[in-house]
C-alpha cells in the first residue's frame, strides 16, 4: 500500500489533484511545467484545462491503469513545481 501524496485524492485507480490559478496563463504555464517533468520521465498524467483551474490524473497505463510508485512520484515531484 502507498501513502497518497499531499492534497492528492484516489479517484478510480487514479490519482487526482485539482489546482487553482489566480489567473488563466498561470494554469497553461503550470501544465507546460508538468509537461517537461512528463517528458523527463516519461510518465504522462491526463490533464484538463477549465479556465483558471487545472486537473491532473495520473496512472500508469502499462501496468493495467491502476496507481504505481511511478504515479507516486510523479504527483510529488507536481507537487514541488
Amino acid at each position: 500500500m502507498y501513502k497518497l501524496p499531499k492534497n492528492w485524492a484516489e479517484e478510480h485507480d487514479a490519482l487526482v489533484r485539482k489546482f487553482q490559478f489566480d489567473a488563466y496563463l498561470d494554469g497553461i504555464e503550470f501544465v507546460r511545467q508538468v509537461a517537461e517533468l512528463a517528458e523527463l520521465v516519461q510518465h504522462h498524467p491526463h490533464i484538463t484545462i477549465d479556465y483558471t483551474t487545472v486537473r491532473i490524473s495520473l496512472q500508469t497505463h502499462d501496468a493495467g491503469n491502476v496507481i504505481t510508485e511511478k504515479d507516486i512520484e510523479m504527483a510529488v515531484a507536481i507537487n514541488k513545481l
